[in-house]
């Protein structure tokens, strides 16, 4: 309990100081030996009145909510400022609930439907909302595919839980999930999504795949997602830039978030890493 408390109460000194370069580079040496031991952590971010349950603070994910109280802020006020009231978004790769638990704290009229395939994952993405005592999140421990309720291996590792996925890039040691397609999901439960978030370490393509009907019908949208090519070059049936064309070929306009700003792309990228584009139908004037 005492180890607990010294690593609660420097945490929080970490998530008050202000963002400096270097700082999370800071904080690993800081905690080295509690990063090196992969030990599960439940920890606070204090300014948003939240708790986090991780299995370790290796994983990015876990890390930088860790030290800075919050993941992807830059993504997460984007979805706050954008769902509309009483909305509805769709976490697909919702790893331990970093994106999904945030903005349900903060926006308690959003529905919120979250999936994570790897269950030692879900399991963190589960008690988080719990212990955030959470009404309006409901997930589901199943991978998001264009087949649906079929069981698929799937491969996530221990230590870098945020990097599973359909092929075993990071481990050899698979467990076989339940796969839910996108497009039954929204029919069988009327669901008319406001915003998707999709991070699936380049099976893009393949969660477009799975809700084209709704893609055609949709119009008045959000779709964030990562463009990372050598993951998309690695992903099973898919060659780079796949996923921005089914985008295209519904008529979705594609913007790069960089910074607060926002750069429209017209022609499809095949080269960058870690660049959060947004696809959507709305006008750009919207959000920019």
């Amino acid at each position: 309990m005492m180890i607990q408390a010294q690593l609660q109460k420097t945490s929080s000194l970490f998530q008050k100081l202000p963002h400096f370069k270097g700082k999370l580079r800071l904080a690993k040496l800081f905690y080295k030996k509690k990063i090196n031991s992969k030990e599960e952590i439940l920890f606070d971010c204090s300014k948003y009145e939240l708790q986090f349950s991780a299995p370790n603070i290796v994983e990015n994910v876990a890390l930088e909510l860790f030290i800075y109280g919050i993941y992807e802020e830059e993504v997460v006020n984007f979805f706050i400022k954008n769902i509309p009231q009483n909305g509805i978004f769709i976490d697909v790769g919702a790893n331990i609930g970093a994106i999904s638990v945030m903005i349900a704290k903060q926006r308690p009229d959003i529905t919120i439907y979250a999936f994570e395939a790897a269950p030692f994952v879900y399991k963190y993405l589960k008690n988080n909302i719990e212990i955030n005592n959470l009404k309006n999140v409901f997930c589901y421990n199943k991978a998001v595919h264009l087949e649906n309720n079929i069981e698929l291996p799937f491969y996530s590792p221990q230590d870098k839980n945020g990097k599973g996925s359909f092929s075993d890039v990071f481990t050899k040691d698979a467990v076989m999930v339940k796969t839910i397609n996108l497009d039954n999901f929204f029919e069988e439960n009327n669901i008319k999504p406001d915003a998707i978030k999709v991070d699936v370490e380049g099976y893009e393509k393949l969660i477009f795949q799975s809700m084209e009907r709704s893609l055609k019908k949709l119009t008045e949208i959000f779709i964030l997602f990562e463009f990372v090519d050598w993951a998309e070059e690695l992903a099973q049936n898919c060659n780079i830039g796949d996923a921005q064309k089914i985008l295209k070929e519904f008529q979705y306009n594609i913007v790069e978030m960089v910074d607060k700003k926002y750069f429209i792309k017209n022609e499809i990228q095949y080269s960058g890493s870690c660049k959060t584009m947004i696809a959507t139908k709305h006008k750009t004037s919207k959000f920019i």
